[in-house]
């Protein structure tokens, strides 16, 4: 047996966001992008999860013990975007 060294070229896309952090996802970019130039700010209801821990309390079956569990609702306020855009006001003269 003979161990030898072997060389890979691996090419791919990096998407770089205008104050240089390097994303590989375009969309997440794009997001990254919006948040630095203020047009969208992160949901403060969800922080950005797009998602609201909520506590449901219930009787368990069995033993009749009061039980409680989380449930992640989608957020009602960003609609499950994680963010707020900012609104732009129009006015016609």
């Amino acid at each position: 047996m003979k161990k030898c060294i072997g060389h890979e070229l691996v090419e791919f896309i990096e998407y770089v966001a205008e104050d240089g952090k390097v994303f590989k996802d375009k969309d997440e970019c794009i997001l990254y992008e919006r948040k630095l130039n203020g047009e969208i700010i992160e949901c403060p209801k969800c922080h950005g999860r797009g998602k609201v821990p909520e506590e449901y309390e219930y009787d368990n079956y069995h033993t009749g013990e009061p039980m409680v569990t989380t449930i992640y609702p989608t957020c009602k306020k960003c609609k499950g975007k994680g963010y707020l855009e900012k609104k732009v006001k129009v006015v016609f003269e």
